[in-house]
């Protein structure tokens, strides 16, 4: 598809499907593309399903303030005042400190599942933690937030309403944490929403339940489900995990490499708001197009030799995992953080790590992702 049709509608998908390096990185910083795409599964349900959805469609289009670029900006500099790179690396100690219990916990039960006892309450605990969420209780936002992540896949109505009362459930538990939060500030991410800004940023109790929830959902999923990601990886290339196991310093790049030879994120979703011309196909305003990360990732025109796993190759850094351009990852240096305390540590303290099933237990994120449902080791 990439070679013969780069720019190809998909009868199944209902989309445009891009597949080449340079076309998705173009389209990722295409002004003329909404992010907001999701609402369209909405808007084609009956109106009674549309005015019952109402809550979802709120609450989702608030996240980050997307739907408006000048908005955007603006929360993006106030993240910026939090997400510095002094305040992330503070992070490091914590980091291993809910890694080392999760992990002690896990081999006193004699069992480790690497996705659902490690890779899971970690990056929750984490993102909940740097948010000023209450972490005990992580078991909640886990349930929760599988529910809400199925509104980035395609979106089906069933899928849809299990959505929504992720969501509602959330925003129950939230409420009365923001309200007293108020009035009791503190140095993380609920105090800079709460915070008299100067460039006249004001969030409603309501808005930043709504930011709370994008962090819990959007913040934990994908760096969980990379880490399993990349453990899988480094089982299927025993050469490239003794390198890395003997050289730590190859980490950063490494983690990079595993991003693009098979990141969490497969592809992201953008709307055309005008009529446009992509290698001479017509896209009409309102159609969707499937920005396939996966296949950018792969395509040799950007990175030679793309389905070798190299934790050295040079060029691993432009992989577009996180996405570019204004809408990319805000948390990103802090996923890299965890990844190197994970990594480092599952690799010096278990050198003998290996996979318990020999098939790995692969479940489909539509359109184009997987993600591991359950990732069970042995070790000694």
């Amino acid at each position: 598809m990439r070679q013969d049709a780069p720019v190809h509608w998909s009868q199944q998908l209902e989309s445009w499907v891009l597949t080449s390096y340079q076309d998705v990185c173009a389209a990722l910083r295409d002004p003329r593309l909404s992010v907001v795409e999701e609402i369209k599964r909405i808007e084609t349900l009956p109106a009674s399903d549309q005015l019952a959805l109402a809550p979802l469609r709120r609450t989702f289009t608030a996240w980050g303030d997307r739907g408006d670029p000048e908005r955007h900006a603006l929360f993006l500099k106030l993240l910026k005042r939090h997400f510095t790179p002094q305040h992330v690396e503070a992070q490091r100690p914590r980091i291993q400190e809910i890694l080392d219990r999760l992990l002690d916990a896990a081999v006193r039960r004699g069992e480790i599942d690497v996705a659902h006892d490690i890779a899971h309450p970690l990056a929750m605990t984490v993102v909940a933690g740097m948010t000023g969420l209450p972490t005990e209780a992580v078991d909640l936002y886990l349930r929760c937030s599988n529910h809400i992540s199925q509104l980035l896949e395609m979106g089906d109505r069933d899928q849809l309403f299990l959505c929504q009362q992720g969501m509602l459930e959330l925003s129950g538990f939230l409420m009365p944490v923001v309200a007293r939060r108020r009035r009791e500030r503190g140095a993380d991410l609920l105090g800079i929403f709460m915070e008299a800004d100067p460039d006249g940023v004001q969030f409603s109790d309501e808005h930043i339940v709504a930011q709370c929830i994008m962090f819990l959902v959007v913040g934990y999923h994908t760096t969980a489900n990379q880490l399993c990601n990349g453990l899988q990886i480094l089982f299927d290339h025993a050469e490239e995990r003794a390198r890395l196991t003997s050289d730590p310093t190859l980490l950063p790049n490494a983690f990079d490499e595993m991003m693009r030879y098979h990141g969490a994120v497969a592809s992201v979703r953008r709307m055309a708001m005008v009529d446009l011309t992509i290698r001479n196909q017509q896209i009409r305003a309102g159609e969707t197009l499937v920005l396939a990360l996966a296949a950018a990732n792969r395509d040799p025109s950007a990175f030679p030799a793309p389905d070798r796993f190299d934790i050295t190759r040079e060029e691993a850094h432009r992989q577009v995992g996180f996405t570019i351009g204004p809408y990319s990852c805000m948390g990103q240096a802090l996923a890299r953080l965890e990844a190197q305390v994970f990594f480092r540590t599952l690799l010096d303290r278990f050198p003998r790590l290996r996979p318990r099933d020999a098939t790995p237990d692969w479940m489909s994120f539509r359109p184009l992702g997987r993600e591991l449902r359950t990732l069970r080791v042995l070790f000694d």
